[in-house]
């Protein structure tokens, strides 16, 4: 057996593999030796290839736990994202619907595009290339929101050594070249602005409410969507909701739970940004339907049955609305069933085969119902739509181009 003299392999500069020095015994091992911040470290192998494998593996680690993470590959830079430990040292946690959206993402149209790239060479071409392999510029949106944000932590943890800005740079056109098209922005509103025509009209709400009870040949099938319209409720937190949490006196309901459904697993989670709320609902809807009475007898109906059903969950409740078993409504089978056929009825319009509107429309139905119908103030309705602050409400709904026509025109 050789001395260990020298190092049989220089592993990236610092990690050092020495041969063995016996036929048997502690110096028959392949010895790898590395640096720490403390001084070296050793550990052993059986074998020269094992030795080889286990030094790469050290120099990878010692990568992601140092300041070269930028030379690991693009698949190792999106399992650190993915994964909630590395992520949330400087990032945020992540609900499971989100995750599960980020992981398909990523691992459909980012890993293919950077994964057996060094991370350094990551550029704005590769990042808009990402954005061009998008089916739909639906698709092309997520995408651009997921790529903020993957690549704005990368930074942060020394992933990817470019600044973000410039990473980044021009995916909102490229988004919409996917279609050819240029989306228009009103001027003076951020990105958060909502225009009158993506909001379904007092008119539009009614008529997809009659056609939901229509398809499914339940009355409070019209309840769920005029109550969802006019509470700002979620789909989550409207499938969730049971008899307990509804004050018919004071037309409040309290929202703490909603129901999370990913990949056809359903589970019971806090809601949207952990925001618990009470919101309120008005006697009539703004094209007559008595909400506030069919409430009342939504609940009367439940509470006369014998026994609460027993949910996925294990909690006996009496839901609202429920599917034949008493537990919780499938969203997708809702979606499919009952919402399509009824926006089909109802007329809701359709560009390039998909529904401008959508379930979620009818939450801006009720921010601009109480804000713009009933004047109430952006601080009390982003309180009861849970919005992160009001902020949000304002920008978007109220935004600033109304008043500023408003203003230049009264300067005449």
């Amino acid at each position: 057996m050789t001395k260990r003299n020298a190092p049989l392999y220089l592993v990236d500069g610092s990690i050092k593999i020495y041969a063995p020095t016996a036929i048997s015994g502690k110096g028959s091992y392949f010895r790898i030796v590395y640096p720490t911040p403390y001084g070296s470290k050793d550990t052993t192998a059986k074998s020269e290839q094992s030795a080889k494998v286990l030094a790469g593996q050290i120099a990878r680690r010692l990568k992601r736990e140092g300041g070269d993470r930028f030379q690991l590959s693009g698949n190792e830079f999106i399992d650190a994202y993915l994964n909630p430990i590395t992520r949330e040292v400087s990032g945020r946690s992540w609900g499971l619907k989100h995750a599960y959206a980020q992981k398909s993402l990523l691992n459909l149209y980012v890993r293919p595009v950077i994964g057996e790239l060094n991370c350094s060479e990551i550029n704005n071409a590769v990042i808009k290339k990402i954005i061009k392999s998008a089916k739909t510029v639906s698709i092309g949106e997520h995408l651009s929101s997921s790529l903020h944000g993957l690549i704005n932590w990368g930074h942060l943890e020394n992933w990817t050594p470019e600044r973000p800005e410039e990473l980044l740079k021009g995916l909102t056109n490229t988004v919409n070249q996917i279609k050819g098209l240029k989306k228009s922005v009103e001027s003076g509103e951020n990105h958060l602005f909502i225009n009158s025509n993506e909001i379904p009209s007092h008119s539009d709400v009614d008529k997809l409410a009659k056609a939901a009870a229509e398809v499914s040949g339940i009355w409070w099938y019209e309840l769920l969507f005029n109550l969802a319209a006019y509470s700002g409720m979620r789909l989550g937190e409207i499938i969730d909701l049971d008899i307990t949490q509804i004050n018919s006196e004071s037309k409040t309901i309290r929202i703490e739970n909603q129901c999370l459904e990913v990949s056809g697993k359903k589970s019971r989670t806090t809601p949207k940004l952990n925001k618990a709320r009470t919101t309120v609902y008005p006697t009539k809807t703004p094209e007559g339907y008595p909400l506030a009475t069919q409430v009342k007898r939504r609940i009367t109906e439940l509470n006369k049955l014998a026994v609460s059903p027993i949910l996925l969950d294990g909690t006996s409740r009496r839901l609202m609305f429920h599917d034949r078993k008493g537990s919780w409504i499938s969203q997708s089978s809702f979606a499919t069933r009952i919402r399509r056929p009824a926006q089909v009825i109802a007329g809701w319009p359709i560009d390039n085969g998909k529904f401008q509107w959508t379930f979620h429309s009818l939450r801006h139905v009720f921010c601009s119902y109480y804000l713009g119908d009933l004047n109430q103030s952006a601080k009390n309705v982003a309180i009861a739509a849970g919005h992160s602050d009001v902020f949000t409400t304002l920008s978007m709904y109220v935004g600033a181009s109304r008043d500023a026509i408003e203003q230049l025109s009264a300067a005449n």
